[in-house]
């Protein structure tokens, strides 16, 4: 890729992923400082299960999936995460790209995940960031509310995977720490 095109598309995916990471609603000034504070770890805030809003809950858990590179999907489960343990598949998207990064070994794409539980299923839009030497990867994204079902009908919230390979580079498998906040429907 050349240069200017390289860098085009290095400004476009950051201002899509700025843009992707604020809600579309404000919240007022003090819920907007108490979740700026929350999200930074300032540790003058309560250390509890439970956000401000009583609906809303912190995520954690152990992901461990694989990779069909002929199919594009990983799939696998989630362990140690309460309700959130179950199956999961996340289907790369094609269509979005592969992208560069400044760092030659780190290449950035979307997907769509979807955790399937016994309390229904939590589906969110990825974005992950993928050191192709190392095999170290992020995926953050936010929580569908329109297409996830049970429990998690309505629900938003960001969700972040943070993980290696333990595995083949290409295959998996893959683990990562599940971790973000939901917020369910009242």
């Amino acid at each position: 890729m050349k240069g200017k095109t390289r860098t085009t598309a290095v400004t476009l995916l950051a201002v899509v992923l700025t843009l992707g990471l604020f809600p579309v609603e404000r919240p007022t000034s003090a819920q907007s400082a108490r979740s700026f504070l929350r999200l930074r770890g300032n540790s003058a805030q309560p250390n509890s299960a439970h956000s401000v809003n009583s609906n809303c809950h912190k995520l954690n858990g152990t992901r461990i999936d694989v990779f069909d590179p002929v199919a594009g999907v990983s799939s696998g489960t989630i362990t140690n995460g309460g309700w959130l343990n179950g199956t999961t598949e996340t289907a790369i998207n094609f269509n979005g790209g592969l992208v560069f990064t400044p760092d030659p070994n780190v290449v950035a794409f979307l997907s769509d995940t979807t955790l399937t539980t016994i309390d229904g299923q939590l589906r969110a839009s990825l974005v992950t960031t993928f050191n192709l030497a190392t095999g170290v990867f992020a995926e953050w994204g936010n929580i569908n509310p329109n297409s996830s079902t049970g429990r998690f009908a309505g629900a938003t919230g960001v969700i972040f995977f943070n993980g290696k390979t333990t595995g083949n580079l290409d295959t998996g498998p893959f683990e990562s720490e599940v971790v973000g906040e939901i917020c369910f429907a009242p």
